[in-house]
């Protein structure tokens, strides 16, 4: 079932949009999909028709194994060692600075029905345009953004989002691009509980 806040911002901006909720215990949920060997990003697109719990069983993507505390840095610097098209020197620099939580959380609910930490969509640009301009005047600031092809989707938007408490925009990697099968023309946007109150500004 739709919440209000995910109303809203699909009357405002369109697209679908994914609550995200992190906890430290199992969640008392009713009639979820349990999924298994499934990417992050892949099931927040299983999430539009069913409510998903997401733990370090459910998930096979190194990334966001990492992203979630549920993987150490030397396991995943290894896969990225056999995969990545980065140099080393780069790829060291790359994995020190990607947003990651430390272990606490156990599950991952995508549209589960408690209140989420962060809602997360795939937008096209103009609309992406238009929630800045509600964020200036919120703000009456600029809003700063750090961007990196790795773990894009699981650490650049829902985890980085939730830990800096802050909007968040992401281009995708090809991985989450295919499996999230996120058009062409879409970018990914994320926005913590301090800003659902955006779709409330003209």
């Amino acid at each position: 079932m739709m919440s209000d806040t995910q109303q809203k911002f699909m009357e405002k901006f369109g697209s679908h949009w994914i609550k995200i909720k992190f906890y430290t215990d199992e969640p008392d949920e009713k009639n979820f999909k349990e999924i298994k060997n499934v990417r992050f990003c892949e099931a927040t697109k299983i999430a539009i028709n069913h409510p998903v719990i997401l733990d370090s069983d459910s998930i096979n993507c190194p990334g966001a194994l990492f992203a979630f505390g549920w993987q150490d840095k030397s396991q995943f610097y290894q896969k990225c060692l056999q995969k990545s098209k980065l140099n080393r020197k780069a790829l060291d620099a790359m994995i020190t600075k990607l947003p990651r939580l430390n272990g606490e959380y156990k599950y991952i609910g995508l549209n589960t029905t408690d209140e989420p930490d962060v809602i997360l969509s795939y937008i096209l640009p103009e609309d992406a345009m238009k929630l800045l301009y509600l964020y200036h005047n919120k703000q009456a600031e600029n809003l700063d953004a750090s961007l990196c092809s790795m773990t894009s989707i699981c650490g650049g938007i829902a985890v980085k989002t939730f830990i800096k408490n802050e909007i968040g925009f992401s281009f995708g990697c090809a991985e989450s691009r295919e499996f999230a099968r996120i058009g062409s023309e879409r970018l990914v946007v994320g926005i913590p509980g301090k800003h659902f109150d955006l779709v409330s500004y003209v």
